[in-house]
Parts: structure tokens; sequence; C-alpha cells
């Protein structure tokens, strides 16, 4: 896991976003990228890579000084069943606990939602529709 402290690392980031949400699941470019894909305080953004090669991204933005809000978590396509999901999950957790977050929060695509369950987060919403895909509110306390 690579913080995104470049310009380089960013584009990277925004490569695979491009491949995983807008060539294959159709979401608009204009959707997809937002204020927050810059370099900043407010947000850090993750290049996931595996053997070498760049494998997928996430990006945490602080929502306050105990929650921060998963967001653009993807993988390219061939490197989804390789358990890389559990061990970013593991890792972030980790790494946010340790500067005093208390909560993750995230709106999670609900076809997936049943691997965030599996790392312990909670439904908190009805299904809704963002970008298109069915989505659905979920988050973990730490205390």
């Amino acid at each position: 896991m690579l913080p995104a402290t470049d310009n380089n690392t960013l584009k990277q980031c925004l490569q695979i976003r491009n491949a995983a949400f807008t060539l294959e699941k159709g979401v608009p470019k204009s959707i997809e990228i937002d204020e927050y894909d810059c370099l900043n305080d407010q947000c850090t953004h993750f290049l996931i890579q595996f053997k070498n090669e760049n494998a997928g991204t996430i990006r945490c933005l602080k929502v306050s000084d105990t929650v921060i809000r998963i967001q653009r978590f993807c993988f390219y396509k061939h490197f989804r069943k390789d358990g890389l999901g559990k061990a970013v999950m593991e890792y972030i957790e980790k790494k946010y606990r340790e500067k005093g977050i208390i909560k993750i929060v995230m709106d999670a695509k609900f076809e997936v939602c049943g691997f965030y369950e599996k790392c312990g987060y909670r439904k908190m919403s009805d299904l809704f529709i963002e970008a298109g895909i069915e989505h659905v509110k979920m988050e973990k306390n730490f205390i």
C-alpha cells in the first residue's frame, strides 16, 4: 500500500479507477472524478500493489477527527480473487485506528456488501442508487 504523495502515484490510482468504474461499470467520468481527486490533507489515496504490479486503489476521506469514509475502492479485474480486499481493509483499519479513528463509513456497492459484512461492517440503510449502481450505507465502529 502506497499513499499517493505525488501526482504520478495519484495518476496511477485514477487510471485503475477509470478501468474499474468508467470502462467496466459504465460510470460517467464526470461523476467518478470529483473535487477530492487531488493531493490534500482531507483525502488520502492509496495505490495497492501486488507482486510489483499496480492492482487497485482506495480513497479515504477524513469526515472528522474520529471518522473516515472509504471511497473509490477497486481493483483491476484480474486481481479480484487474490484475497487482497481483506488485506487492504485490515491495513486501512489498523492505520486509521492508530490515528484515533473510531468509525469507518462507506456507501458500498450492494453486490459486494457481503464482503464488507465479513469484515465486520453493518448495513445502515436500505438500498439506494448512486451513479446508476445499487448501494447501501455501511459502517464499522471500533469502540
